[in-house]
């Protein structure tokens, strides 16, 4: 096998590893589901820019990286905001209720 094939199967198999680890790791229902819909989108794009790869010619190819890369980092920030909102939000009613429970 080629050390290409080799380099994409250890990043699928990474990708597998980081999407088991990020729902593992989610400390609510909503952002369980959130961390699923967030994998489910990912992988998507993932096989979509792939294919991409695969069919366009070398021109196009360049051409592609560059809204790739830009759109990429948007929607990480974006992902990553919006998670860390939704352990806020659960963080919150946690300190409420054990405040009620002080007094």
């Amino acid at each position: 096998m080629k050390f290409e094939t080799y380099l994409l199967l250890a990043l699928i198999l990474f990708c597998l590893w980081r999407t088991h680890r990020s729902v593992q790791r989610s400390q609510t229902p909503q952002e369980r589901f959130f961390a699923m819909r967030t994998s489910i989108f990912s992988w998507f794009v993932v096989f979509l820019l792939l294919a991409g790869f695969v069919f366009l010619p070398n021109k196009a190819r360049i051409l592609l990286l560059l809204p790739v890369v830009l759109g990429g980092i948007s929607v990480v920030r974006f992902l990553r905001d919006a998670r860390a909102r939704l352990r806020r939000k659960h963080q919150e009613g946690v300190d409420i209720e054990r405040m009620k429970r002080v007094n």
